[in-house]
């Protein structure tokens, strides 16, 4: 046996461990386990007996080509995803393997100060024995491709998040970059079976290990775009929303308070003409007073969402206090201000909601001027612990997070939107939330 016949086998095996790196988050099919060792048995025995017909560039390429074309039915066999999803992911984990083979010579060539000994050993020419050169090589060989694996898995693996939907829309960018990944390896088997020098093919393996974490950022641009693109629709879609609800909140509040009006003119009149006690009477009018707790700031949306959430607040035994110069924000736009204030507003009576003692519960809104800014804060009392992710975002405590969050990024849409900063706090059971947003038309 050959050493190429040898390696072919160990190419499978790489390959195979890529994929399953790259493939772990994916939707599995029924019976996984038994459908995966299958997978694997059968990859293995077609490597095996595959034969090798010339040891040159062309054919070798073409072997492993095949030997990877291969991989790509058993993942449709065993995962239940899209077929451009597990081409991705087969693409990715060919690169990945790339990669480290190519980082393996490196180390090697180094090592040897001379060409890879693996290089040999694809081109057949390697002899392989149970020696000590041998045993160094495999313990070389196992840490390189171990530290590259994991390395990339950090990098772009954790990228695919457990039941994502990747919506690999972009076919053709996607066999671009695989037509590159490609190209490259062509071009490696040249260098391998060519008359090259050490240094010439030390910087060959060095420009190739380059051009894979290249084509893996590239492809993983892909996914990350689109999740983007998804995350854009769905705030699009809740700012309209929004712009819908802030119309039916104002003139629901400006009927109640039509109705609050007449109703105690009405009471009055009933009071006097009926002779009620007056004390009777005006117990009757300050129940209807709270639904007629018209908040004034000087800003008509902040006026109507803060009427709106008072209602709310009192009858859930939540204190909400409110210091706000609403004339501050007159120059941001009705919906971008709703939606801020509906979201901020409603992720810190969610909190309250949570505490059972009732005295706890407390929501403090701040609207104010502070040099040539408008700072605006907002903070709530919590009970639960509170996650944040590496950007300082809160992470959403609810059990799909998929379909979460999108309050908060809403928020921080808005700060960005108006060029200004917007920082989560936690500490103490007070969540703080806080918003500076230049003032226009001021020399900063």
């Amino acid at each position: 046996m050959t050493s190429l016949e040898i390696y072919k086998i160990i190419f499978i095996i790489e390959i195979i461990v890529a994929e399953i790196l790259m493939t772990y988050s994916r939707k599995k099919r029924k019976h996984f386990a038994i459908k995966g060792i299958l997978s694997i048995i059968v990859l293995i025995l077609i490597a095996i007996f595959i034969p090798i017909i010339e040891y040159d560039a062309l054919n070798s390429c073409l072997l492993f080509f095949f030997l990877f074309a291969c991989t790509i039915p058993f993942l449709c066999f065993v995962y239940q995803e899209k077929f451009i999803n597990l081409l991705f992911t087969a693409f990715a984990a060919y690169t990945i393997q790339h990669f480290a083979y190519e980082m393996t010579n490196v180390v090697m060539s180094l090592i040897f100060q001379a060409r890879s000994p693996l290089l040999g050993m694809y081109a057949g020419e390697f002899t392989i024995g149970f020696n000590l050169e041998t045993i160094f090589l495999a313990l070389v060989w196992i840490l390189c491709y171990f530290v590259s694996y994991v390395m990339l898995f950090k990098i772009f693996g954790k990228k695919l998040k457990k039941n994502q939907e990747m919506n690999v829309k972009s076919t053709a960018l996607l066999f671009l970059l695989s037509a590159a990944l490609l190209s490259d390896i062509i071009f490696n088997s040249v260098i391998i079976y060519g008359d090259f020098d050490f240094l010439s093919t030390l910087i060959n393996q060095l420009s190739n290990a380059l051009l894979c974490l290249i084509l893996l950022y590239g492809q993983f641009t892909l996914i990350h775009s689109k999740e983007l693109e998804g995350e854009l629709e769905i705030l699009n879609r809740l700012y309209l929303e929004q712009q819908k609800q802030y119309a039916m909140s104002k003139d629901n509040i400006d009927i109640i308070n039509q109705k609050c009006h007449d109703m105690r003119y009405a009471i009055r009149k009933i009071g006097k003409d009926q002779k009620i006690d007056a004390d009777v009477v005006s117990k009757m009018e300050q129940s209807i007073s709270l639904y007629d707790s018209i908040v004034e700031t000087g800003n008509e949306v902040l006026d109507t969402i803060l009427t709106e959430k008072s209602l709310y607040c009192q009858e859930h035994n939540i204190s909400l206090s409110v210091v706000c110069d609403g004339e501050l924000i007159n120059f941001i736009d009705n919906t971008s201000l709703y939606a801020f204030f509906g979201n901020a507003i409603d992720n810190s009576i969610e909190a309250c909601n949570k505490i059972s003692n009732m005295d706890n519960r407390f929501i403090s809104i701040k609207v104010e001027k502070i040099n040539n800014f408008v700072s605006i804060s907002i903070k709530n009392s919590y009970q639960d612990d509170i996650q944040f992710d590496r950007d300082g975002m809160p992470i959403s405590s609810k059990d799909n997070k998929a379909y979460h969050g999108f309050g908060t990024k809403s928020i921080k849409m808005f700060a960005e939107r108006y060029n200004g900063d917007v920082s989560f706090k936690a500490r103490d059971n007070v969540f703080a939330l806080g918003v500076l947003i230049p003032l226009p038309n001021t020399n900063l």
